[in-house]
C-alpha cells in the first residue's frame, strides 16, 4: 500500500483531552466550582476542556469559548443572565 505521509495521523493527535476535572458544589466530589474555580486554590480558574464531563465527536472550541465568557462575566461581577431567566421560569 503506497500512501502519502500527509495522510498518516498519529493516534495521540486525534483526541481531545477533556474530562479530567469534575465540577460541582461539593469539594469532596469535585475539584472545581460551577464557575470553574478551584475549591482549594483561590484565584485559580480552569476554562479549557478539562471541566467537560465528556466530549462528543465534534470540536468543543465554541463550548470552551462560551464557558470562558461565562467565567469572565462571573469574575467581573456581571449577573449570570441565563441563571436569572431559569429562576424566573423562562426557558429562553
Amino acid at each position: 500500500m503506497n500512501r502519502s505521509p500527509r495522510y498518516d495521523i498519529i493516534i495521540i493527535g486525534t483526541g481531545m483531552g477533556g474530562g479530567t476535572l469534575r465540577f460541582g458544589e461539593d469539594p469532596v466530589t469535585s475539584v472545581l466550582t460551577p464557575h470553574c474555580q478551584s475549591h482549594e486554590v483561590d484565584n485559580l480558574y480552569v476554562v479549557d476542556t478539562s471541566f467537560f464531563p465528556s466530549s462528543g465527536a465534534t470540536n468543543p472550541a465554541l463550548t470552551v469559548a462560551a464557558q470562558a465568557l461565562r467565567v469572565a462575566d462571573h469574575l467581573t461581577g456581571k449577573k449570570d443572565i441565563g441563571a436569572e431567566r431559569k429562576t424566573h421560569g423562562s426557558t429562553v
